[in-house]
């Protein structure tokens, strides 16, 4: 501690991603947009992943940055930068499902864990799988309410996102959470 005042702090704060997208769409300079890729990209990935294959996923994340470009006037700042981006993401997805007639997904069978894994990293990864496995056989409507909660959204922007009241987002929500409780053989709500 004594010599901290030797080491030089350059690191300025990590800026707010409203302002990175105002200044985008000011100025169209691709930096700005980069630093948001950068900071949200891996997780619409995930969110894509876990309800699509990833090829699928990595294709509608793609999609949805050039969604963002071709789209940013439509910011209009009524909720978080993230909140637009995964509204994006989501409704690629359902345009895609719309185009498959796909309304249910596929249980991933690559998600084997690997022989040379500790115990308890291969009890975590069966746990995971497992958990995989009964929320690809929720309804697409709960799936997408828990899915968004876990990535750390609240009722209201989940309500935004899906573009629904936040009352129907608390009763998906629930109704997610019991058939899962259901199937693990835990009580009810």
């Amino acid at each position: 501690m004594l010599l901290s005042w030797l080491i030089r702090r350059d690191t300025a704060p990590e800026p707010d991603p409203m302002s990175l997208m105002q200044s985008y769409i000011q100025t169209d300079n691709p930096a700005y947009l980069a630093l948001l890729i950068h900071r949200y990209g891996d997780d619409l990935y995930h969110f894509l992943l876990k309800q699509t294959d990833p090829a699928l996923a990595a294709d509608l994340s793609q999609q949805s940055w050039l969604k963002v470009m071709e789209q940013k006037q439509q910011f209009a700042g009524h909720s978080s930068f993230k909140t637009w981006l995964f509204a994006i993401g989501r409704h690629l997805l359902l345009d895609e499902y719309r185009k498959q007639q796909r309304w249910l997904y596929e249980v991933n069978d690559e998600l084997a864990a690997e022989d040379s894994s500790p115990e308890q990293v291969l009890e975590q990864q069966q746990k995971e799988l497992q958990l995989q496995q009964l929320l690809l056989l929720l309804p697409l409507l709960q799936r997408e309410a828990l899915l968004l909660q876990l990535e750390g959204f609240s009722l209201q922007q989940i309500a935004q996102i899906t573009v629904t009241e936040p009352e129907t987002v608390k009763s998906r929500l629930r109704y997610a959470r019991q058939a899962l409780a259901k199937q693990l053989g835990g009580h009810d709500e």
